[in-house]
């Protein structure tokens, strides 16, 4: 693994699929602290957390996007390792457009989680964990991009690559094709045979 191999995109997509991981485990997204703080100075009292972390309660469409921003910080880190393993590796799709992409859908989905809190707006507010979140997303979408400039890689680019590995797979396989048999001449004399002798014609009689 050679790590001179990455550039500028792969660094910074790397780092923000850390962050981003780190912030979807190690720390709390959201706190339940309504009434002036008076739930958290309670919960702080009985000894009971308050906090909630990106996986605690969510209902579908939570888990969905925490899917979406798991992948992302995944793809990030594959991306580094992909670019520092080897150069030449052959992908159905750019890396780098994958994880862009999965980049900015990151983005979107902890913005969502922003607005659309597990609660009230009254009772639940914001931690720390899911803007280190926004960062790392903010992070992976940057870094991908800067990668496909860096290889002169477009989202169309990737478009096309995706449709011709599709038609490539659903082509049938290709019938394999019989050797060519052995010329239709004579066949070769067996060893012993002899050779065929030309009939011996009488000469001609002279003329009277």
């Amino acid at each position: 693994m050679d790590f001179s191999k990455l550039r500028t995109g792969e660094v910074v997509a790397a780092l923000g699929g850390l962050v981003l991981l780190v912030a979807m485990f190690a720390f709390d997204w959201y706190e339940i602290s309504g009434f002036g703080g008076l739930i958290e100075q309670f919960g702080e009292a009985v000894g009971v957390d308050t906090g909630i972390k990106a996986w605690d309660g969510q209902g579908f469409l939570g888990t969905i996007a925490n899917l979406v921003i798991l992948s992302a910080g995944i793809a990030a880190i594959a991306l580094a390792i992909v670019t520092a393993t080897s150069r030449t590796v052959a992908l159905p799709v750019a890396a780098s457009a994958i994880t862009a992409g999965l980049g900015i859908g990151a983005v979107v989905m902890v913005l969502l989680r922003m607005v659309f809190q597990p609660g009230p707006n009254e009772v639940v507010d914001l931690r720390f964990g899911i803007f280190l979140a926004l960062i790392g997303a903010g992070m992976i979408a940057y870094g991908g991009w800067q990668s496909m400039q860096d290889e002169g890689t477009s989202f169309e680019d990737a478009r096309d690559q995706l449709k011709t590995s599709m038609a490539t797979s659903d082509a049938p396989p290709a019938e394999p094709v019989a050797p060519a048999g052995p010329p239709r001449d004579e066949a070769p004399p067996e060893p012993g045979d002899a050779p065929a002798q030309e009939t011996s014609r009488p000469p001609p009689r002279p003329a009277p």
